[in-house]
């Protein structure tokens, strides 16, 4: 839902809900953490501080979304930290399609107290919402992984076997992968067969097991050793979206 969508009475209302949906998404969904505590939500102009208060048990994060309801430049603190370089925003469109409408981050807050700034020049108004949350617990590398990557170099049978680790974690979870085999990518397909660029594991992961996917398999077990061999092996740049095998 966009800003352009408001109108009437009910513009707060819904905007408020539409801020409040989309940061459930992206902290719950998109990153398996929780939001905590009573949110805070205002639709202003100039510089606004928002304050969430004590923090509650178990919150170690402040998630919050804002949007542009006016042209403009908006910069947020988060207890005095600058989040980002100034952002020039223009509000939401159906049509827009290369300019920030809006922004959500995540951030740390070490203290017992939180306060989001915001600050917009001129008069631009723009809305934002703001909650406490408490990020996913992931897990460490195994000390498989660590032996690995220590070199900072990764081979193909460490790949494969951090790749057979990263199956059988997801297995023994009750999210069994499909069978996964090397590919490469020679003569603009996948293939096999030993050739052209690669190899790598192409897979996929079952919805309901994303979350243990990604917040102990993928960095227990592979994370590490896929990031270092991707990086001495880039995948092509447009790639075919399926693969098809030769």
């Amino acid at each position: 839902m966009t800003a352009a969508a408001f109108a009437g009475p009910d513009t707060n209302a819904l905007l408020e809900t539409a801020l409040a949906t989309s940061t459930r998404y992206q902290v719950e969904v998109g990153n398996h953490g929780s939001l905590l505590g009573t949110p805070a939500f205002e639709v202003t102009q100039g510089q606004s501080t928002l304050s969430l208060g004590t923090r509650p048990a178990g919150a170690d994060r402040v998630a919050f979304t804002w949007e542009c309801l006016d042209s403009g430049t908006i910069t947020v603190t988060v207890n005095g930290t600058t989040d980002s370089d100034p952002v020039t925003c223009t509000p939401s469109s159906g049509e827009q399609t290369d300019s920030t409408g809006s922004q959500w981050n995540m951030r740390p807050v070490s203290s017992g107290t939180a306060s989001i700034k915001v600050s917009a020049e001129g008069s631009a108004r723009y809305a934002v919402w703001a909650s406490w949350a408490k990020a996913a617990s992931i897990a460490t590398p195994s000390a498989q992984q660590q032996d690995e990557t220590a070199d900072g170099v990764v081979t193909l049978t460490e790949y494969t076997a951090a790749f057979n680790r990263l199956e059988a974690c997801s297995a023994q979870a009750g999210h069994p992968m499909s069978n996964v085999p090397l590919s490469w990518f020679s003569g603009g397909v996948w293939t096999g067969k030993p050739g052209g660029t690669g190899p790598w594991y192409l897979y996929s992961t079952p919805s309901d097991g994303l979350e243990t996917f990604d917040t102990q398999c993928y960095p227990r077990e592979f994370q590490a050793v896929d990031n270092l061999w991707q990086t001495e092996h880039p995948m092509p740049a447009d790639p075919p979206a399926q693969p098809t095998r030769k």
